[in-house]
C-alpha cells in the first residue's frame, strides 16, 4: 500500500539531498554567511558513506552511532579519529539538515533527536597574566620596528597583527582584513567591518555585532603610525586588486597569508617563553584583563563583537574573581585606617 507521501507525489529526501538542500537555503536567504553555510555542510556530510543515499525515515539510530564511532577512532586525513568537538559539530549539522527535511514534508521524523549528541572535551583556553602580557607586547612591538628597519615587510606585518589582536581583542581574520582607512589616528579608533575566512575568501565578520569601532590607545596608534608612512615608502604602488592599504601584508602589498602567519607565530611565540600559547588566546587575554581591571562586561561585550552580554559572560566568567578581589582591596583601603 503506497503512504501519503508516494500518493501524494512526494518523494522521501535522502540525507544527502537534505543536506545540500538546507546548505543551500541558508547561503541563498542569508541566514548565515556562505562560509559557515558550506562549513555546516562538510560536517554533516561526514556522516554521508554511512546514511548519504539512505531515506531519512530509513535512517536507524544503530547507523548513526556507528558512523560517529568509525569517524571517531578513523576518520579524518590521516585516519587518526576526529576530535570530539568536531563530532559534535557534526551530529548539530546533520540533525539541522533532518530538521529542515521535516519541515519541507520531506521526511517524517529527525532519527538525530534518537542520538545523544557527543560531548565536547574543548581544550581549556589560556589566557596571560598582566605581567606576562605586557613581557610579549614589549617584544613584539620592538620586534616590529627591527623588521621595518630590515625592510621585511612580511614580519613586520606579523608583529603588528600580534599588537593590534592583543590591544583590541580582534579576531585573527578581522585583524587581517584591516586597512590602514579603518584607523582613525584622531579618534584613537579602528574601525572593524570585515573578516578573511580560512578559505582565504573576505567577507563580514562573525555576526552583525562584529562590525563596531574600537578604541585603541596613544602608544599602539604611534606605532601604527610609524608603520603606515613605512608602508607608504616601501610598497609599490600598484598592488593586487582589492589588497590596497592592508595593514598586515606581504612584500608585494597583497594579502598575507595566514597559513604563514600561524607557523610564525607558534614558532615566535616558542622562542619568546609562550610555549603553545595560540593566536586566539591573545583575544581570551585581552578580554580577562579588561574584567579583571574593572571594565564593564558590556564595554568588553562591544570591543570583542559578541552578540550579547551572555555570551561575554559565558566565555570570560572566570576574569570575575580576579575583578571581585581588587575591587575589594580598594574598598578595604577606602574604608579602614
Amino acid at each position: 500500500m503506497m503512504d501519503d507521501k508516494t500518493s501524494a507525489g512526494i518523494r522521501p529526501m535522502t540525507f544527502q539531498e537534505a543536506v545540500e538542500g538546507w546548505a543551500e537555503e541558508r547561503e541563498k536567504l542569508r541566514y548565515v554567511q556562505a562560509y559557515t553555510a558550506r562549513r555546516s555542510r562538510q560536517k554533516a556530510l561526514l556522516f554521508e558513506p554511512w546514511i548519504g543515499d539512505k531515506a531519512i525515515d530509513e535512517v536507524a539510530p544503530a547507523e548513526i552511532l556507528l558512523a560517529l564511532s568509525e569517524l571517531g577512532t578513523s576518520g579524518g586525513r590521516l585516519k587518526e579519529g576526529l576530535s570530539s568537538a568536531t563530532l559534535r559539530a557534526a551530529h548539530l549539522a546533520a540533525s539541522q539538515a533532518c530538521e529542515w527535511a521535516v519541515g519541507q514534508g520531506r521526511a517524517q521524523g529527525n532519527p538525530f533527536t534518537k542520538v545523544k549528541r557527543p560531548k565536547a572535551n574543548y581544550r581549556q583556553s589560556r589566557f596571560l597574566t598582566q605581567r606576562e602580557a605586557t613581557e610579549l607586547a614589549t617584544k613584539v612591538a620592538r620586534n616590529a620596528e627591527a623588521y621595518m628597519m630590515l625592510d621585511d615587510v612580511r614580519h613586520a606585518s606579523f608583529c603588528l597583527a600580534v599588537c593590534i589582536a592583543l590591544a583590541t581583542g580582534l579576531r585573527r581574520g578581522e585583524v587581517f582584513a584591516l586597512k590602514w582607512d579603518d584607523v582613525d589616528g584622531d579618534r584613537l579608533r579602528v574601525g572593524v567591518s570585515k573578516a578573511v575566512k580560512a578559505d582565504g575568501s573576505v567577507g563580514n565578520p562573525k555576526s552583525i555585532a562584529g562590525v563596531r569601532s574600537v578604541a585603541i590607545g596613544k602608544k599602539l596608534m604611534k606605532l601604527l603610525g610609524k608603520a603606515e608612512e613605512w608602508h607608504s615608502e616601501i610598497l609599490p604602488a600598484d598592488r593586487p586588486a582589492g589588497c590596497a592599504r592592508l595593514i598586515v601584508c606581504d612584500e608585494t602589498g597583497g594579502r598575507a597569508s595566514m597559513n604563514a602567519f600561524e607557523h610564525w607565530w607558534r614558532s615566535w611565540a616558542d622562542r619568546n617563553g609562550f610555549v603553545g600559547l595560540r593566536f586566539h588566546e591573545l583575544r581570551h587575554t585581552h578580554a580577562t584583563l579588561l574584567i579583571s581591571n574593572g571594565v564593564d562586561v558590556k564595554t568588553v561585550q562591544m570591543r570583542l563583537g559578541h552578540s550579547s552580554a551572555v555570551v561575554t559572560m559565558s566565555c570570560y566568567a572566570h576574569a570575575i574573581p580576579l575583578s571581585d578581589g581588587a575591587a575589594a582591596e580598594t574598598l578595604d583601603a577606602a574604608l579602614f585606617d
